[in-house]
């Protein structure tokens, strides 16, 4: 029976619609996915959306008097939910292959495709399952996501890498080849069968608003080709990246020469200041270390140039050495200390970065010729 009605407040409406949409790609080829699936039982609603490699449930609990389900436009049936009034109730209707959506004087018609086109979800067994607070969850992916890779050709690196190795420590690590993060959480017990993932950065990114915003633990279910996190009324499950991520820690920097340390605050601010005069093309910034004092300055032969000094602690030899700005002000943006620390080698070799040394979250710059 795909023929029937329910009503449900417009907030939860909203809610439902925004955790599920996010996975549905707003051009498709084919026309089902571009639909969410609305399944109703007598209890509760469940919203579903996909793009084939993720899927989005969110659950609602209500009375309706018969089952039946439909799909219906996720980007049409977001838009008109965004527009009714906040305190509404309203009244959704399935009939003739129609649905009609009112609330008060408001009425709107929109068609639904068959629900046996819609793909179903993979089943398969996972092989750890564990819990773990959604406020360490979520700080370990936004403290790592923004390194992950863009480019196609190294699909490897395009999400966080997830594992478990024999230290106790459950890490997560990004890459592009030019910059680094990894940020390690104590490894939450049936995490210890864990194997390698490497979790999609869309995924991560569908991940990051609910995890923030859900109180409580998160239960997590993995396996070498998918994972998947219960959030609340949420669900999330996803292919995971079918290939080998490098063994990034040949490039975490296990020596150096001196060690800085500055405000961060105050280097994060230069950094800004003086990047406003780079071109999109290099984005380079040069840093000058020398006598407690580093000094940062652009030059651009279409622009100008910009120069700014910084306050720090540098009691070693002279270093000069040249960073993308970008890269530069994102990572500072995602540490937290009011004092942070850097490691350097020489002009040529990798940069450590950290809050202090025993921070959970590690990163790496690789540094570009000023």
């Amino acid at each position: 029976m795909n023929e029937g009605s329910f009503q449900i407040p417009v907030t939860a409406l909203r809610a439902m619609l925004g955790d599920v949409a996010g996975v549905v790609e707003a051009r498709n080829t084919i026309p089902i996915l571009s639909n969410v699936l609305i399944s109703v039982g007598r209890t509760g609603v469940v919203v579903t959306g996909t793009d084939l490699d993720a899927w989005a449930e969110r659950h609602h609990s209500l009375e309706a008097e018969a089952a039946f389900s439909f799909t219906v436009e996720a980007g049409l049936m977001a838009r008109v939910a965004a527009k009714l009034p906040a305190d509404g109730e309203a009244l959704v209707k399935v009939a003739d292959g129609k649905l009609t959506l009112s609330v008060g004087r408001s009425r709107f018609s929109m068609g639904t495709l068959p629900v046996d086109d819609f793909p179903s979800l993979p089943r398969g067994e996972f092989e750890a399952e564990f819990e773990m607070p959604a406020i360490y969850l979520a700080a370990a992916f936004d403290q790592v996501a923004h390194c992950a890779s863009t480019e196609a050709t190294r699909y490897y690196l395009n999400g966080v890498f997830v594992h478990a190795p024999n230290d106790g420590d459950l890490r997560f690590a990004t890459t592009d080849g030019h910059r680094l993060a990894r940020c390690a959480v104590a490894r939450p017990d049936g995490a210890e069968a864990l194997p390698d993932v490497i979790i999609p950065r869309k995924v991560v990114k569908l991940l990051l608003p609910l995890l923030g915003r859900h109180e409580g633990n998160v239960d997590v279910r993995i396996s070498r080709k998918r994972v998947r996190f219960e959030i609340g009324s949420t669900t999330i499950d996803a292919k995971t990246i079918d290939g080998e991520f490098p063994d990034y820690t040949r490039v975490i920097p296990s020596s150096h020469t001196g060690k800085l340390t500055i405000a961060r605050e105050d280097l994060a601010k230069a950094v800004a200041r003086v990047a406003t005069i780079s071109t999109e093309k290099t984005r380079a910034v040069k840093l000058e270390l020398e006598s407690d004092l580093l000094v940062l300055s652009v030059s651009s032969p279409e622009t100008g140039t910009a120069r700014e000094e910084v306050p720090c602690g540098w009691p070693f030899t002279a270093l000069t050495i040249g960073f993308n700005a970008k890269y530069l002000g994102e990572m500072l943006g995602h540490m937290s200390a009011d004092t942070i620390e850097a490691t350097f080698t020489d002009s040529a070799a990798p940069s450590l970065w950290r809050d202090s040394e025993a921070a959970s979250t590690t990163f790496v710059l690789m540094p570009l010729r000023v």
